[in-house]
């Protein structure tokens, strides 16, 4: 098995709506870990900015995620919830350097 592809989004969020949003994030992981191609997600809020998530994703290729993200916009969901966000932006990183666990 290939080591897949890491997906990072980094969101901000309108501070009046972060608690919202952020409470409403693990409800969306029952579809999500469904997904042909899904691996894992980690989901962090910056320490000093607290409407400012950082979302993890690892998925068996890059297209799975596009794939995931598709239905999403099929559904709804990103439409609703860009009304949440000041800015998003992700990166894809496809190549493992290292990785060590406790």
């Amino acid at each position: 098995m290939s080591d897949g592809v890491i997906i990072t989004v980094e969101i901000v969020i309108k501070p009046e709506l972060a608690e919202q949003v952020v409470a409403s994030i693990p409800a969306m992981f029952d579809d999500t870990v469904t997904f042909p191609g899904f691996r894992s997600i980690r989901v962090v809020r910056h320490k000093d900015e607290p409407n400012r998530l950082l979302i993890m994703e690892h998925w068996n290729e890059e297209e799975n995620y596009h794939a995931y993200q598709a239905w999403r916009r099929e559904h709804g969901d990103t439409e609703v919830n860009q009304g949440n966000v000041l800015s998003m932006s992700y990166s894809v990183w496809p190549g493992l350097v290292g990785y060590a666990e406790a």
